[in-house]
């Protein structure tokens, strides 16, 4: 055989072994050697098959596999793309533009015994190029963010998910939460109530770092593939002095302000609290029309999201605790909710979650997540 030869089967060999290491990677975390990018992705959250199987299967999910899976699974995601490409941000559809049922879910793998995490393929084409890079198509959340570099990639799901909202709306209409991931809001300066958000408020941390979410989670992270930022990351670009506290300490404090303040409007019409959805974290699953006597609350003990729908946590006298959504809560049986979607209450709590699911405490964008707080907190004064 020629030497020409050799070198040709020498480099085909060498395209399958490490195509054969990736599978092997994905399929096992544990077989990965330590040091490598696949080592540190097996430590990720990306690399989390229950997660994956928990929010993009139909045997969990349903048709709304159609929903989540577009960012919990491998699958569900390249299915996706295309059609965010194309400009529709929506549920996962058919080929024809028809909504995706149980059988055309199943045909994806969105299945309990087939669906994979977030994997390499997930984010890297051919070649290991970036999916998306450099501007955004329309998000699900009703923006688009151009010039971010590799980070375009994160923020096709690292974003609120549900739509563009009317900062100054003085009725929004429904109680949606912002997905869990905001990321991308805070980092472009987008969906907030009482703030002007269409101005540009967008971080220099998004626009100025050559690939915005990539540089500091990656190239300057912890430990590359597991996307965790180091404690000292600031430090990379600004400096020895500058420590990640002097973002978050003010930010939390605002934060911790915010939620007193819904606290305080909520506990002073809590006495037209008669009865809830309750909701049962263990179980998930709710108890209709529970009874509740308004006036035994002493506390909101945590504002969260429950179904994606705007939700308290309530702490009583008895020392019971009580889960229910914003929309559930009512003055009686068949009654009114307390807490119309116009009320003031409702804004303010997805002000306060849409900087408490960024997850950064500000640091992805200082001035837009103090401003946020700030105005909600005149809005409820």
């Amino acid at each position: 055989m020629r030497r020409g030869s050799y070198l040709k089967l020498f480099a085909i060999c060498g395209v399958l072994f490490s195509f054969a290491i990736v599978l092997t990677f994905e399929s096992s975390p544990a077989a990965v050697p330590q040091g490598s990018p696949a080592a540190e992705w097996a430590r990720s959250k990306h690399a989390n098959r229950e997660t994956a199987i928990a929010e993009a299967t139909v045997e969990r999910r349903g048709t709304l596999a159609a929903h989540c899976g577009r960012c919990h699974s491998e699958q569900g995601f390249l299915a996706w793309l295309p059609q965010l490409l194309a400009g529709d941000s929506g549920f996962i559809k058919k080929p024809d533009g028809s909504a995706a049922d149980v059988a055309y879910l199943r045909s994806l793998g969105l299945t309990v015994d087939l669906v994979q995490p977030i994997t390499c393929r997930t984010c890297h084409g051919d070649g290991f190029k970036m999916r998306v890079r450099d501007n955004t198509p329309m998000l699900p959340a009703g923006f688009e963010a151009w010039a971010v570099g590799e980070g375009a990639l994160c923020m096709t799901c690292h974003n609120t998910r549900n739509g563009r909202i009317q900062w100054d709306a003085a009725d929004p209409g429904r109680y949606t939460a912002p997905h869990r991931s905001a990321q991308a809001d805070v980092l472009m300066g987008k969906n907030s109530f009482f703030l002007n958000d269409t101005v540009d408020r967008a971080s220099a941390h998004a626009l100025f770092t050559g690939d915005s979410c990539v540089t500091c989670h990656l190239t300057f992270g912890k430990s590359g593939h597991t996307f965790e930022a180091s404690e000292t990351v600031c430090a990379s670009c600004h400096g020895p002095s500058m420590t990640i506290q002097f973002v978050q300490t003010p930010i939390e404090a605002l934060l911790t302000q915010v939620k007193a303040a819904i606290e305080r409007r909520v506990l002073a019409i809590r006495h037209q609290i008669k009865v809830v959805r309750k909701w049962d974290p263990a179980t998930g699953l709710f108890t209709e029309n529970f009874p509740l006597d308004g006036t035994q609350i002493t506390k909101v003990a945590e504002i969260l999201s429950i179904g994606g729908q705007i939700s308290f946590r309530f702490s009583l006298a008895d020392g019971q605790e009580v889960y229910a959504r914003a929309e559930e809560i009512w003055v009686g049986p068949g009654g009114r909710p307390v807490f119309a979607t116009s009320d003031p209450i409702i804004r303010a709590c997805w002000n306060y979650l849409l900087i408490k699911y960024d997850g950064s405490l500000g640091v992805h964008n200082p001035s837009f997540a103090r401003d946020v707080l700030t105005a909600t907190l005149n809005a409820l004064r």
